[in-house]
């Protein structure tokens, strides 16, 4: 489903409040527009507007008790699934900023990740699949493309990020290793290649979180406790180089200790080990795991 716009509007005043477009048009006419066709089909007693088509796009509409929610897209026999993905969005709206007790700004930009994260969905539809076997195999909540901070401070996008959430600290320390949670997901969508394999793996130590300690905010390194790879095919020379990783009795593992040395950082495990579990995907079948 190729989705053009998102505008989110006042269902009373007709006034836009959220809007993402791939072209300049002005969210205000737009909604100025659907207000006047709304107006005009409950006047020829039609009844509410649910969606309509031009020669070119449609329109979904889910409207709410506050809000409007459009779609628009170009004109294909999608409307179920557009409309739900409108009700969604303007749920999540509903309860991110309307009745959010955050402040406008936060509660705004917080939406704005959202809208973002289902649009990366609809645009990459390979991911969004692996995304939902990955939810349903590990625990934790799945981004799709997610910008990670690097050690060196830049910004970096990989392909998939579990997070299982932080646990309590049995340290007492405020600090709590960050990569423990945290499992990263290679996403292929054809042949993975030894180089492939050795780039996915090369990066997993690239990352820092940013953490305040003793007044001062410093980036400190983490490492993710699980490497996953999601393929269609493998080169028989990409699963020989991870046959050739350290195994234990969880599996092949990419050995992270070296990140902290010399750091004196409370908390750490005494052995930081990142396990890799390769996949291959099957369309039609719950994907294989290739034994290393």
């Amino acid at each position: 489903m190729d989705i053009e716009g998102i505008v989110i509007f006042d269902a009373a005043a007709g006034v836009p409040l959220f809007s993402r477009m791939k072209t300049k048009t002005d969210p205000s006419l737009f909604s100025s527009f659907i207000a006047a066709i709304g107006h005009f089909s409950k006047e020829l007693k039609f009844g509410g507007l649910s969606s309509f088509t031009t020669e070119e796009k449609v329109i979904y509409l889910a409207p709410r008790n506050k809000i409007i929610t459009a779609l628009i897209s170009p004109k294909k026999k999608e409307y179920d699934q557009a409309y739900s993905l409108a009700n969604e969005l303007g749920r999540q709206f509903e309860e991110s900023t309307l009745d959010s007790s955050v402040a406008s700004s936060t509660a705004f930009r917080e939406f704005a990740e959202v809208a973002d994260q289902y649009l990366r969905k609809i645009q990459n539809p390979f991911i969004t699949r692996v995304s939902e076997f990955i939810s349903e195999e590990y625990e934790g909540k799945v981004s799709i493309k997610p910008s990670l901070m690097t050690r060196d401070g830049s910004q970096c996008i990989i392909d998939m990020l579990i997070d299982a959430g932080r646990k309590d600290s049995d340290s007492g320390d405020s600090w709590v290793q960050f990569g423990e949670n945290i499992s990263f997901v290679k996403v292929v969508d054809t042949r993975v290649s030894r180089v492939h394999v050795i780039d996915f793996i090369d990066s997993l130590d690239s990352f820092g979180v940013l953490s305040m300690k003793k007044d001062e905010m410093l980036l400190q390194p983490y490492f993710p406790v699980r490497a996953i790879i999601v393929a269609r095919e493998y080169d028989p020379a990409a699963i020989d180089f991870l046959k050739k990783l350290p195994k234990n009795v969880n599996g092949r593992y990419v050995d992270g200790a070296y990140l902290y040395a010399g750091l004196k950082l409370r908390g750490i495990p005494k052995e930081t080990r990142c396990v890799v579990d390769v996949w291959q995907w099957q369309d039609d079948q719950k994907p294989v795991r290739i034994e290393l």
